[in-house]
């Protein structure tokens, strides 16, 4: 659920719901509606049973997204979440909901799944807002993800190798201190930036596992090119004439390119006209 990143045009009228009512920062968003007790276990509930469609579906697993600041992370951030209640209020209260939403998801898979199912967590590691999420309260959040059974731990951010936004002073790179806090409990995926072979390489040398997001999206066939040899051939721009090839709407390219923020190792454009043939690889 995006929670209050949504609005009420995309949910045909009805208010966005969030942890509190409270706006997003952010310019453009609707003031949502304050989530009731007995909605919230509905919410919990309902994460649950999309657990259970995709174990039905014959999926392998699942993630549970606690990034980007949808309705999982709107609970965790002090900034959204500004309830008085058992759902709010110090780091553990506002850490209920996330956890509850993984317990949840654990009683399912262990109920239904005739398989090996995986479940994934995925985390925004700090927040700009104040008040807002900080590094010390994603350590926090992974020392409680120790005590459950999640499989791996997913982090997000628009460059692997960043140093926190929030806090200039600390200079260590963000998702170093977050493998070394892990500890090897699970296994860290880090993703942002890894535009070419080489740039997932170096990262999958310091990390247990890399995922790539843009690039699929430019080049489809990224991971077989590269499995090919054929590295050349890959596209990293994409021109107007691919785009119907391709699948991709200029619409959504745009929103791609707006919320990239010029983040190193995003290649998307729709301005000029580039091939694999011209481009050369950093």
């Amino acid at each position: 659920s995006a929670g209050r990143m949504s609005n009420s045009k995309i949910l045909r009228g009805e208010q966005p719901v969030s942890a509190s009512a409270v706006a997003s920062p952010r310019a453009g968003y609707e003031t949502p509606r304050a989530l009731t007790s007995a909605e919230i276990e509905a919410t919990i509930h309902d994460f649950g049973q999309a657990v259970r469609r995709a174990i039905l579906a014959g999926f392998d697993g699942i993630e549970l997204h606690g990034a980007n600041t949808y309705l999982i992370q709107q609970f965790y951030s002090p900034n959204s979440n500004r309830r008085t209640d058992e759902w709010g209020g110090d780091r553990d209260k506002r850490m209920r909901f996330p956890l509850a939403v993984v317990h949840e998801a654990e009683k399912v898979i262990a109920t239904i799944a005739d398989r090996p199912f995986l479940l994934g967590y995925r985390i925004s590691p700090e927040e700009l807002e104040q008040p807002g999420i900080t590094l010390d309260d994603t350590l926090a959040l992974i020392d409680a993800l120790k005590q459950t059974k999640i499989d791996y731990l997913h982090v997000s951010q628009s460059d692997v190798w960043r140093t926190s936004l929030r806090n200039p002073e600390d200079t260590a790179i963000m998702n170093e201190q977050i493998r070394d806090h892990v500890a090897g409990a699970f296994p860290v995926i880090v993703v942002g930036g890894l535009k070419t072979p080489a740039d997932a390489e170096k990262a999958a040398d310091s990390f247990d596992l890399v995922a790539i997001g843009h690039e699929m999206i430019c080049e489809p066939h990224w991971v077989q090119k590269v499995l090919d040899h054929d590295e050349k051939a890959i596209r990293y721009q994409i021109a107007p004439a691919d785009l119907e090839e391709l699948g991709i709407a200029p619409t959504f390219l745009d929103f791609i390119e707006s919320i990239s923020g010029g983040a190193k190792g995003v290649p998307l454009t729709t301005a000029q006209s580039v091939t694999s043939s011209n481009v050369t690889q950093d």
